[in-house]
């Protein structure tokens, strides 16, 4: 028997094809491969990140405790979902057939990441902008994606394990840095001075090249002329 199409959660219509039946399991639920029990069941909830394990078309087939955080604690409803309809990606509306199948999904990192996890078995991580839609409060928002795919084979057949970490908070800065006015060096939580290089390295993981801007350069170069500007004029004369 085929797993029927599930009701999503509030949001703009869909087209009555956007779920796809799939004949994947003969039950209503996760399948008996993936009965998370006891002891293994502990640990995938503890992971405080939400854990999604998906197949090769990043349909959902089980989630942790802080994945329903994402997903809503009823399993049942999203089950065989792909990711991007649970999520209400934007680009799962595109389409008629649903998530993957847009012209934009292309280019979707959760579904490339998990295709090439399983390609080449190795674990892929990669940073993203998602753009879902709060159906109830009828707007879009952006949410700042840690993406993390690592493969695994089970009772015949490959699988991942699909972290998605809320970065948002991380990657914007919220706060207000205390700047030295002469030096600029930022002042950090606890109280000791580092250079701009540093802090950010430290709390974006970002590294920076050093160039001179022309201002700086007429300022402390001014014999040295400016790639398409003439020599600056003699004082001599």
């Amino acid at each position: 028997m085929a797993i029927r199409s599930w009701t999503r959660h509030p949001g703009p219509a869909l087209p009555k094809n956007h779920l796809e039946e799939t004949d994947l399991a003969d039950t209503e639920g996760p399948p008996e491969i993936l009965a998370l029990d006891g002891y293994f069941r502990i640990l995938f909830d503890a992971v405080p990140s939400p854990v999604l394990i998906v197949d090769d078309d990043v349909r959902i087939l089980d989630y942790n405790n802080a994945g329903a955080g994402l997903l809503g604690q009823d399993r049942g409803l999203q089950y065989m979902k792909r990711d991007g309809e649970a999520l209400h990606c934007i680009h799962s509306y595109e389409s008629p057939e649903g998530c993957g199948r847009s012209a934009d999904c292309s280019d979707c990192v959760i579904r490339n990441s998990v295709s090439e996890a399983l390609r080449d078995g190795k674990v892929r991580r990669r940073r993203t902008i998602m753009q879902l839609v709060d159906g109830q409060a009828n707007r879009r928002k952006e949410v700042m994606l840690l993406v993390s795919a690592s493969p695994f084979r089970y009772e015949g057949k490959n699988l991942v394990l699909l972290v998605l970490d809320d970065v948002s908070e991380v990657m914007q800065l919220e706060k207000i840095l205390p700047i030295c006015s002469y030096c600029r060096k930022i002042r950090n939580d606890e109280n000791y001075w580092k250079s701009v290089e540093e802090y950010f390295l430290e709390h974006q993981n970002l590294l920076f090249s050093h160039s001179i801007c022309e201002s700086c350069m007429r300022e402390r170069f001014p014999k040295i002329p400016l790639p398409g500007n003439h020599p600056p004029p003699s004082r001599n004369r």
